[in-house]
């Protein structure tokens, strides 16, 4: 770990990480306050949400694509154009010109750079970091994350409530404008690994045809479908139970909130220093099922304690998941296939908006707790299956 933090463009590239993941997490609040204040709407907040989230499913386009670019040339336009799209909201917001529909373009274009970021950004800290130190490097990387979402709602909420949500836009300009540069400077991903002559959905379907024909590959797209359409969804009844079944005041509901991310941002840590190639596969599955055990449990909880312990469990597996997903998808594509492979596997976390749709529509006829314990249930039989239908997965070769 120590060595990776020494590495000029392996810090620059994590540095982008960190500051996009800030901004992220203090976007997603503000938004979501300022579109409720203007409009009393919760439906408008969802489909603000969905806009964001939608271009994950072209995630394997924009791997394909990825192939024909320099990562860096990638890098530098997309966070540039990122930067200028927040200045833009910023001078509307100041003016009072800005409008519902301004926030809901601006959210599906930088939704674009979030899809991106497993094929580009992410492929390129695994290049730089090189096989050995590749568990490592993703376990740094989630660490970022996870610090992000502690940090990010929190300075959201306050620099919301200070300047309202113009001051949000202008510090993405900003956070944009320093990962810009951060990317400017590298070295390293200067050369495109693809084919330009190439067609884009040819390449797709050579991707596809690559998972299919590895094992393993295939066990991490279907566990992560699992994970992303099952599992993860419980977050949205985290405030429906805290409220109606632990009986938490608001502040209690968002202690619940951050629980996981305190869970993730440890195991995270643990993981970039212990874990070895040899165990990544086990550390995959295993943190699958705690993810899924722990939120069923969460579920069945009438004690706040006893569910914010359970939360914190909950965020050691997540992040178990989330840092061998990237790993071993990384580790088992060629060079030449990594983007594309990377953009495949961020198509399948897109999956997770029907996985809303699935928990809203059990919570709507069985009630919160029940509808995250049967979701959960589902999640852990199907994961099972992906184990048996794909022991490489275990092995992780």
């Amino acid at each position: 770990m120590k060595g990776l933090l020494r590495d000029d463009a392996f810090r620059r590239v994590w540095g982008i990480g960190a500051c996009a993941g800030i901004m992220r997490w203090l976007d997603m609040l503000a938004t979501g306050v300022y579109v409720f204040e203007v409009t009393a709407s919760p439906l408008l907040v969802a489909i603000i949400t969905l806009m964001r989230l939608m271009p994950m499913l072209a995630g394997a386009f924009i791997g394909a694509f990825a192939e024909r670019l320099p990562i860096r040339s990638m890098l530098v336009a997309s966070l540039g154009a990122i930067t200028g799209i927040y200045a833009v909201l910023t001078v509307l917001a100041f003016t009072g010109w800005l409008e519902i529909w301004h926030i809901g373009i601006g959210a599906m274009l930088v939704g674009l750079y979030w899809a991106s970021e497993m094929s580009v950004r992410r492929t390129l800290l695994g290049e730089i970091a090189g096989a050995e130190r590749l568990g490592s490097a993703m376990g740094l990387d989630w660490a970022a994350v996870n610090s992000t979402r502690l940090i990010g709602p929190l300075a959201g909420g306050a620099l919301y409530a200070e300047v309202g949500v113009g001051g949000t836009y202008l510090c993405g300009a900003l956070l944009f404008g320093l990962a810009t540069l951060l990317a400017a400077g590298l070295t390293a991903g200067r050369e495109a690994r693809g084919k330009s002559s190439r067609n884009v959905l040819a390449d797709i379907a050579d991707g596809l045809r690559f998972a299919a024909a590895r094992p393993v590959v295939m066990g991490i797209l279907a566990v992560t479908v699992v994970m992303n359409a099952l599992s993860f969804p419980y977050s949205s009844m985290v405030p429906v139970i805290g409220k109606d079944v632990l009986g938490a005041s608001p502040v209690a509901v968002g202690l619940l909130t951050s629980a996981e991310g305190v869970g993730a941002l440890v195991g995270s840590f643990i993981l970039a220093n212990i874990v070895r190639p040899a165990w990544y596969g086990r550390t995959f599955v295993m943190g699958s099922a705690v993810c899924l055990s722990a939120a069923l449990v969460f579920g069945l909880s009438s004690s706040y304690v006893f569910s914010l312990a359970v939360l914190v469990g909950l965020g050691l597996g997540s992040a178990a998941f989330a840092t061998m997903q990237s790993t071993m998808m990384l580790t088992n594509a060629p060079p030449e296939q990594r983007s594309r492979m990377m953009g495949v596997l961020s198509s399948t976390i897109g999956t997770g908006q029907v996985g809303l749709l699935h928990m809203g529509l059990l919570a709507d006829h069985l009630g919160a707790p029940v509808a995250v314990a049967v979701s959960m249930a589902e999640g852990l039989v199907l994961l099972a299956l992906c184990v048996r239908f794909w022991p490489a997965l275990w092995r992780g070769d």
